[in-house]
C-alpha cells in the first residue's frame, strides 16, 4: 500500500480520537466502522491513533513501518468494503520483520474503539508466543495514562487477560496437542488472532479453531513464517478454494529492506546477505524462516552428480602405516545396529585454495568387532598413530564417558590434537552446520576421493557405501519443532556421512565458526596451531535457484 501523506483529514481525526472526545466511546465507534469501509480512511486512522497514543522505544510517537502498516489497515478493514463480509487474513511474513507486533497495534486499535463487550483472542502454538503479542498490548496500554485508565485489570496468570472498563477482553492461550485447544473450544471472539499459525497441527486447528470464527463476520488473521506444505496455512494462500475468502499478504526480507527498517535488527541488505550466505541460501531454514517459501518436508542433501564430481581416476588408497601431512582422522563411533567409520583426510595446500582427499575409510561392524569397545579404541589409534594423524575429530553424541575419556588420554599421549564433536539439533546446530559446509567443499572442487574404478574390490566397496549413504541422507522439516534434522532415511545409516562430514571440517576448517565442540584437548608433544573461520557455503540446495538471486527482488505483498 502506497503511504498517504498527512492531510486535512488526518488532523480532524487526531481531533476526533484525542482530546474531549476520546471519552465519548459511542462517537469513536461511528468513527471506526465508517473508516472500516475504506482503506485509505483506516490508514489515517491507525496514523492519528499511533499518533496520539503510542510511543515507540525512544518515546517517540509510534510510526509503523510501512509493511507493519499495512498489516494492519488490512487487519481491521472489511473486505471488499463491505461489512457483512468476514474478514479472513493470511500474511506470511520473515522473522523479525515486526509483524507481530503491528498485530499488537491492530489489537489495541480494535480495542480503544470497542470497548464494550468485545472478545478477543490471540492463539499460538505454545504459551511464549501466545505471551509476545500479548505482552506488546499491555506495553501500549501501561505506556499511556489514557489508555491505561480504560483497563479494568490485567492478569497474567491462570487465563491471563487484559479486560477494559467496558467489558471488552483480550485473551491470550496456546493451542498445542497438550491441550487439544481447550482454551477456544465454546468461544466466539470478535476478533481471533493466530500466531504462528503455520506452526499450529493441522487437526487441531481445523477442530477447534476454525469453529469458533465461523458464525460471525469477526476479524480472523492468520500470520507466521512458513514451514510444510501439508498445513492449513498452504490452503489459505495457494488454494483456489479460499480464494474469495482470504486476502493474502507474502513478504520476504526483501519487501522488509526496501519497504523500511523492521523493529528487529538487522534488517540492512547488507547484513541479510550475510546471514543469507551464513544459512545458505536454498537451505530449509533460510528458504522458509526469510525467503517465506512454502516447502517439501523432506530433501535429498547431495546431488549424485556432485559426489561423483569427487572421484579421480588414478588414485589408492593410502597403505596403514605410511605418514601423511596435515592428516585429519574423522570417526563415527557405532551406537547399536551402526557400524564405526573412520575415515583419513589430507589436506593439500595450495595457493588457490586447500583440497582434502581421502586417503582411508575403514568400517568396524558387528561381524569385525563392531561392539567391541576395547577393539575399537585400539583400532581408532592404530589408524590415528599409523598415518601420523595430526587431529581425530571423533562424533561424541551420546558416547559413553569411558571410551571418549580412553581416547582422549591416547591422543594426549601419542600428540594427536583430540575434537570430541557433538551433534548438537536445531537450525544452527553444528550438524546443519558442518553438512551446509560440506556441501560447499564440494562444489568447490575441494575434495577429492579415489575412483571406485580403480581401487582393488574391498576398497571399492568401501568407497561405493560411502556413496550410496551420502545419496541417502536427507534434510527433514520438523514443522511441529521449527527445527531442521539431518539423518539417513528409515532403515538406511549415515555413519561413512557423519564420519566424513566431520572430518572434512577439520581437514579444511581445522575448527568450524559455528558449531558445538566440546572441550579440546590439546597435544603435548606438537605444537598445533588452531586457524579460525572456513567457509560457510552457499546452502544444502544450490540446484534449485541458480547461481544467484541476490539481485532478484521479489514483488511487494500480495
Amino acid at each position: 500500500m502506497t503511504r498517504i501523506p498527512i492531510k486535512n483529514e488526518q488532523k480532524k481525526l487526531n481531533a476526533a480520537i484525542s482530546g474531549i472526545a476520546a471519552h465519548d466511546s459511542i462517537q469513536l465507534e461511528k468513527i471506526f466502522e465508517k473508516c472500516r469501509t475504506n482503506k485509505v480512511k483506516m490508514t489515517l486512522l491507525v496514523r492519528a491513533f499511533c499518533e496520539c497514543y503510542l510511543i515507540d522505544n525512544k518515546r517517540r510517537p509510534l510510526k509503523l513501518r510501512p509493511m507493519q502498516e499495512d498489516i494492519v489497515v488490512e487487519s481491521l478493514t472489511y473486505p471488499d468494503n463491505d461489512p457483512e463480509k468476514h474478514r479472513k487474513v493470511a500474511i506470511l511474513a520473515p522473522r523479525g520483520s515486526g509483524k507481530s507486533y503491528a498485530l499488537s497495534v491492530a489489537v489495541v486499535i480494535y480495542m480503544f474503539f470497542k470497548r464494550f463487550r468485545d472478545l478477543i483472542f490471540v492463539l499460538a502454538p505454545s504459551e511464549d508466543q501466545a505471551s509476545l503479542i500479548f505482552n506488546y498490548c499491555y506495553r501500549h496500554f501501561a505506556d499511556n495514562a489514557f489508555l491505561e485508565g480504560l483497563v479494568k485489570h490485567y492478569r497474567f496468570h491462570n487465563k491471563p487477560n487484559i479486560t477494559m472498563k467496558g467489558g471488552t477482553v483480550l485473551r491470550r492461550a496456546p493451542i498445542a496437542p497438550s491441550n487439544q485447544g481447550q482454551a477456544i473450544r465454546g468461544q466466539h471472539p470478535t476478533f481471533l488472532i493466530v500466531d504462528e499459525s503455520p506452526l499450529i497441527d493441522d487437526k487441531l486447528f481445523i477442530d477447534n479453531v476454525e469453529p469458533s470464527i465461523i458464525s460471525n463476520t469477526a476479524p480472523f488473521i492468520n500470520l507466521g513464517t512458513p514451514k510444510s506444505k501439508e498445513n492449513h496455512m498452504y490452503r489459505y494462500l495457494y488454494d483456489d478454494s479460499y480464494a474469495d475468502s482470504f486476502s493474502r499478504l507474502h513478504y520476504t526480507w526483501r519487501d522488509a529492506v526496501q519497504r523500511g527498517r523492521a523493529y528487529d535488527p538487522p534488517y540492512t541488505e547488507e547484513d541479510m546477505l550475510t546471514k543469507m550466505t551464513e544459512w545458505g541460501e536454498d537451505s530449509i531454514y533460510w528458504r522458509t524462516e526469510y525467503e517465506c517459501d512454502f516447502v517439501e518436508s523432506s530433501s535429498n542433501i547431495f546431488n549424485a552428480e556432485l559426489l561423483r564430481g569427487t572421484f579421480q581416476r588414478g588414485l589408492l588408497f593410502n597403505e596403514l602405516g605410511t605418514k601423511v601431512e596435515n592428516c585429519t582422522v574423522g570417526v563415527d563411533i557405532g551406537k547399536s545396529v551402526n557400524s564405526t567409520v573412520i575415515s583419513v583426510f589430507t589436506c593439500e595446500k595450495s595457493i588457490e585454495q586447500n583440497v582434502a582427499r581421502l586417503v582411508y575409510l575403514e568400517e568396524i561392524n558387528p561381524r569385525t568387532g563392531g561392539h567391541d569397545i576395547p577393539y575399537q579404541r585400539e583400532r581408532i589409534m592404530q589408524v590415528a598413530r599409523g598415518f601420523g594423524a595430526d587431529r581425530l575429530i571423533i562424533d561424541a553424541t551420546g558416547m559413553g564417558g569411558a571410551i571418549e575419556q580412553d581416547i582422549r588420554v591416547a591422543c594426549i599421549e601419542a600428540g594427536i590434537q583430540f575434537i570430541p564433536f557433538i551433534f548438537t539439533g536445531g537450525a544452527r546446530g553444528s550438524k546443519t552446520q558442518v553438512y551446509r559446509d560440506m556441501v560447499s567443499y564440494l562444489q568447490k572442487n575441494q575434495v577429492i576421493v579415489p575412483d571406485p574404478k580403480d581401487l582393488p574390490p574391498e576398497h571399492a566397496k568401501l568407497v561405493n557405501k560411502w556413496y550410496r549413504e551420502h545419496v541417502d541422507l536427507q534434510y527433514t522439516m520438523d514443522a511441529a519443532n521449527k527445527t531442521e534434522k539431518i539423518s539417513a532415511p528409515t532403515g538406511k545409516h549415515d555413519d561413512y556421512c557423519d564420519s566424513t562430514a566431520i572430518a572434512l571440517h577439520g581437514a579444511l576448517s581445522m575448527l568450524p565458526t559455528s558449531g558445538n565442540f566440546a572441550s579440546v584437548s590439546m597435544p603435548e608433544r606438537r605444537n598445533v596451531q588452531q586457524s579460525g573461520g572456513g567457509w560457510t557455503g552457499q546452502g544444502l540446495y544450490t540446484s534449485r535457484r541458480g547461481r544467484n538471486s541476490l539481485n532478484k527482488h521479489s514483488p511487494g505483498g500480495i
